[in-house]
């Protein structure tokens, strides 16, 4: 079904079904809404800009809508067109220029309104927030990651199988992914996947859209063009249609034959390759040939200054492109005198375009114009073909047409049913994934558990070696106490902080294994627990000793008696009293030395 529309004013719209003969005055949101009811095939008008304002507008109608979007007049006014196929048309009529774009648009011919690129946007991601932390709130949050990855990685197993291309961005989350992006390589029709949501995951699918509008003709092998090629390691192409205009130029480095057809031919009918050269280069040949044109070659090389004024209104990147426009515009200015007289002589109902193409051909305005072609025009202008008429003729392709269509939608419906439960199997290995990484996750746990125990049990067992061996001593300890032996307070260092760790009480015999450290402070802390004696391992320092000397309390190296040190405690033999009793008078004796020494001072100081 075709659909031509045309602009009244006001915001009315002239709209004609094609394949009925139903016409209509609608406003603007009753056109969408009739669109939508149809279900069209075509919807052709004369200009976009009549029903849309902006891009965005175009859009959103191309997306909900599913149909073609021709505009008729891109080459030329609507009038023009019609003459130039042969169509009768009222231009003051609305229904009129509605039912010409609708037949037009049937004859394959105009511009595809195309917003989007053939790549697709499929994006996998949560279908609703996690709120804010807690242990719950964590275990929730893996829950769901883990989701998103299951359906992810589904959605890429189909792709694969299906042999799509494609690039990915993954977000990560915690215990899987939060977002996974798929651009894929193939327009949205031929994608497998439809959008779908599930409690915890959703799937978007959408076009990627252009950055601007693009006019794409529906039937290419319609443009006529002239080709300009500059061969050589970098080859430039620049094609024009047969009125100027530029339709695109392009170098490539290495650019290969075969690939310089398929870009020429994905333009348009080539019907004249041209060159800069007298002498047209091999390749230039090869390519005329490819497509059974005319080959144009100037008398003389085109020079630099030629080159530059026949391209100076056309943009283009290097030397070889312009080369390339240059050769193409010199090929249409040696025909725009035939062309002009084409234009002023051709009865209505030719092609103009397709004239020019015959006229390069070799075909002269005689031959153009035999009795049986005017004959064939005053004819049809008799019988003042109708559109009615037209669309008679094409009942049986629009029959065809429709049977085509109702196949297709049997397709789309099996196609549908596939993907239902294509879904419906993405959810159920999402919950076996996700049962399948609940085990992995809790073996995992135990695992670590495990280590956690072993270290702790090695932990334990060293300690256990550690309290036997100081078992061992105790005893061996208790058995020298019962001998005699007795217990000092053992100290390692002379500080401060390991006499008070010491837990040193009155009457203690206190053993310092370094002594080297001691300070005047710490030798008067340790005195005014008011020990019987101190036991040293190493020598004490001067300030030190004075202060144990000025308390009375003895002084007793290591060597001078038995002494058994363990760990954390140490034990003194019988002979510790005898010396201590020796360190008391030998204190004692040098008291009374020093105070007869003062004495004997004193007496000579009075004479």
């Amino acid at each position: 079904m075709i659909l031509g529309i045309d602009a009244i004013g006001k915001g009315k719209f002239a709209v004609v079904v094609l394949d009925s003969g139903v016409k209509k005055t609608v406003s603007k949101p009753k056109l969408f809404r009739l669109i939508k009811e149809l279900k069209p095939d075509i919807v052709a008008i004369d200009n976009i800009s009549e029903l849309f304002e902006e891009k965005r507008e175009i859009v959103n109608f191309l997306k909900n809508s599913n149909v073609k979007l021709i505009q008729i007049a891109v080459d030329g006014p609507l009038p023009v067109i019609a003459k130039r196929f042969g169509i009768k048309m009222n231009p003051r009529d609305p229904f009129d220029e509605a039912r010409t774009c609708a037949y037009l648009a049937s004859l394959d011919f105009g511009y595809e309104i195309s917003v989007f690129t053939d790549k697709t946007r499929i994006i996998v991601s949560r279908n609703r927030r996690l709120g804010k932390g807690g242990w719950r709130q964590k275990r929730y949050g893996r829950k769901v990651h883990d989701a998103v990855r299951s359906v992810y990685r589904e959605i890429k197993r189909i792709l694969d199988q299906a042999g799509f291309e494609y690039t990915e961005i993954i977000k990560k989350g915690f215990g899987g992914i939060s977002r996974g992006e798929l651009i894929v390589n193939a327009p949205i029709k031929e994608i497998p996947i439809s959008p779908f949501k599930t409690r915890d995951v959703q799937v978007k699918v959408k076009s990627i859209e252009k950055e601007k509008i693009e006019l794409i003709p529906v039937s290419k092998s319609m443009r006529y063009l002239i080709v300009g090629i500059d061969p050589g390691t970098t080859t430039a192409v620049a094609i024009i249609d047969l009125g100027g205009n530029l339709i695109s130029v392009k170098s490539q480095k290495d650019w290969n034959f075969s690939d310089v057809v398929e870009f020429i031919k994905s333009h348009g009918k080539p019907v004249l390759i041209a060159t800069d050269k007298k002498n047209p280069p091999e390749f230039v040949n090869k390519v005329k040939a490819a497509f059974n044109a005319v080959l144009y070659a100037p008398r003389e090389d085109l020079s630099l200054d030629k080159k530059r004024e026949l391209t100076s209104k056309y943009d283009f990147l290097n030397d070889h492109e312009r080369d390339a426009l240059a050769s193409a515009i010199d090929a249409l200015k040696n025909y725009e005198s035939k062309f002009r007289n084409i234009e002023k002589r051709l009865p209505v109902g030719f092609d103009v375009e397709r004239a020019k193409a015959e006229i390069i051909r070799g075909m002269t305005l005689k031959s153009l114009f035999e009795p049986q072609v005017v004959e064939k025009v005053e004819r049809k202008d008799e019988k003042e073909v109708d559109f009615l008429d037209l669309l008679e003729k094409k009942d049986k392709k629009i029959k065809e047409l429709k049977e085509e269509n109702e196949m297709l939608r049997k397709q789309i419906e099996e196609l549908r049913a596939e993907i239902e439960k294509l879904r419906a199997k993405i959810v159920a290995m999402a919950d076996e994934e996700k049962e399948k990484m609940r085990r992995e996750i809790y073996a995992k746990n135990l695992e670590s558990r495990i280590v956690e125990l072993i270290a702790e049990i090695k932990k334990k067992d060293s300690e256990i070696v550690r309290l036997k061996e100081k078992l061992e001593i105790l005893k061996k300890m208790k058995l020298l106490e019962i001998s005699g032996w007795r217990e000092v307070k053992l100290v390692k260092k002379f500080s401060k902080e390991e006499l008070e760790k010491a837990e040193i009480v009155e009457g203690d015999i206190v053993y310092i294994a370094d002594a080297s450290g001691g300070s005047k402070s710490s030798a008067e802390f340790l005195c005014s627990k008011k020990i019987k004696a101190v036991i040293t391992g190493s020598e004490m320092s001067h300030v030190a000793r004075e202060v144990f000397d000025s308390f009375g309390i003895p002084r007793i190296r290591k060597e001078e008696v038995d002494i058994i040190e363990g760990s954390e405690v140490a034990f003194v033999g019988h002979n510790f009293e005898e010396v201590y009793k020796s360190k008391l008078e030998e204190m004692r004796r040098k008291a009374v030395e020093r105070i007869e020494k003062l004495f004997e001072d004193y007496k000579k100081r009075r004479i």
